[in-house]
C-alpha cells in the first residue's frame, strides 16, 4: 500500500521533487498502528502533490538552431549521408575537402552542392557550426547545425577553433578508453565534438553505404525541433576571478568552453550553458576558483528563494 501511494503520488506529480521526513511522520507508528501510519502517508503525500503543484521549473537556456546539415567530401560514405539527410526532408549543404574540390553529384531537391568547393576550416558548436568554403574564386561563410566529415580519418578530425585561419585541437573520433576518467564514451560516428560527425569512422567492417546511414542518423539524431535548451546542471565562470589561463578549454569534452576578451587586454571564460553537460572537468582544474556550478552557489539560492516567495 506504501508503495502504490508512494507510485500514484510520483505520476500526479510529474517528477517533481519535494522532500518529506517520512521516519518521524510514518515510520514510528508503522509497527504498533499500521493504519494510522499508513493514513498519516497518505495525508504527506497529498501535502506534498499541492505543494509541488505550485513549484516553477528553472530558468532554462535557449539558443537558436540552425536547421541545416553540412557534408564535407565526396567519398561513398559522405554522398550516402548527405542522400539519407535530404531524403530525411533536411536541407543539406555538400561542400568538397580540404584536398579535393567537390565534383558534380547527383541531384535532390534537398541537398545543394556547392560543386568546385573546398572546405577550409569548421569552428562553431552544435546548432551554430560555421564552414569556410573557398569557392567560385573567393571565400564564404556556411552556417550549419550539425557537420559530417566524409573523409577516411585515423581517428582525428582537423577543426578550426576560429574564422581566422588559425589551427586549433583536432577533434578525436574515438575516445573509449579503459580506466581513463573523463573522457566521454562516443559510439562510431560520434566525434568529441558534440554535433561533428564521421562518415567513415576506423576500425568498423562494414560498407561504407552503411558507414554513411549511421553517421546521417546520428546527424539527425540531434536536430531538434526547435530552440534548443538545457535543463540539466551547468557550470559558470566569474569573469572577475577568471585568469584566462585555458585550462579549462582544453579539458572541456563537449566544446560548451570559449575565451572573450576581458576589459584589461585579456581573456576571461565563457560557458555556452546548452551545450555544457556538468561534468565538472573544468571546475577540477580552475586555479582561481572562477568555475563553479551554479545550482550550488550562494547567489543561486538566493534567486530561488527569490522566485519561490515573492509572487
Amino acid at each position: 500500500r506504501l508503495k502504490a501511494a508512494l507510485f500514484t503520488a510520483t505520476g500526479v506529480s510529474r517528477s517533481m521533487v519535494m522532500t518529506c521526513n517520512i521516519r518521524n511522520e510514518v515510520l514510528s507508528y508503522l509497527k504498533d498502528y499500521p493504519d494510522f501510519a499508513v493514513r498519516k502517508f497518505a495525508g504527506m503525500i497529498r501535502r506534498s502533490v499541492r505543494r509541488a503543484r505550485n513549484l516553477k521549473p528553472f530558468s532554462a537556456p535557449a539558443r537558436n538552431y540552425n536547421f541545416t546539415a553540412a557534408v564535407i567530401g565526396d567519398s561513398e560514405s559522405a554522398l550516402e549521408s548527405a542522400q539519407a539527410l535530404a531524403d530525411a526532408g533536411i536541407d543539406v549543404f555538400l561542400f568538397g575537402s580540404r584536398e579535393k574540390p567537390l565534383e558534380d553529384v547527383r541531384k535532390h531537391p534537398n541537398l545543394l552542392a556547392f560543386v568546385g568547393s573546398r572546405t577550409l576550416g569548421v569552428s562553431g558548436s552544435l546548432g551554430a557550426f560555421q564552414i569556410r568554403v573557398a569557392v567560385a574564386g573567393g571565400e564564404q561563410q556556411f552556417q550549419a547545425g550539425t557537420v559530417i566529415v566524409g573523409e577516411t580519418l585515423r581517428g582525428r578530425v582537423p577543426y578550426l577553433e576560429g574564422l581566422d585561419g588559425t589551427r586549433g585541437r583536432d577533434v578525436t573520433a574515438s575516445l573509449q578508453k579503459a580506466d581513463a576518467p573523463g573522457i566521454p564514451f562516443i559510439y562510431p560516428c560520434m566525434t568529441s565534438m558534440a554535433g561533428l560527425f564521421v562518415a567513415d569512422p576506423p576500425g568498423i567492417a562494414v560498407s561504407s553505404r552503411q558507414k554513411g546511414d549511421a553517421a546521417a542518423a546520428m546527424a539527425a539524431a540531434v536536430m531538434p525541433r526547435g530552440p534548443r535548451q538545457h535543463k540539466g546542471f551547468t557550470v559558470t565562470v566569474d569573469k572577475d576571478r577568471c585568469r584566462g589561463c585555458g585550462r579549462c578549454l582544453a579539458v572541456c569534452p563537449y566544446r560548451a568552453i570559449t575565451m572573450q576578451p576581458n576589459d584589461i587586454g585579456g581573456w576571461f571564460a565563457v560557458v555556452d550553458e546548452a551545450l555544457c553537460k556538468g561534468c565538472g572537468n573544468c571546475i577540477s582544474v580552475c586555479p582561481s576558483s572562477a568555475a563553479d556550478s551554479p545550482f550550488r552557489d550562494q547567489m543561486f539560492l538566493e534567486k530561488t528563494l527569490e522566485e519561490i516567495l515573492v509572487q
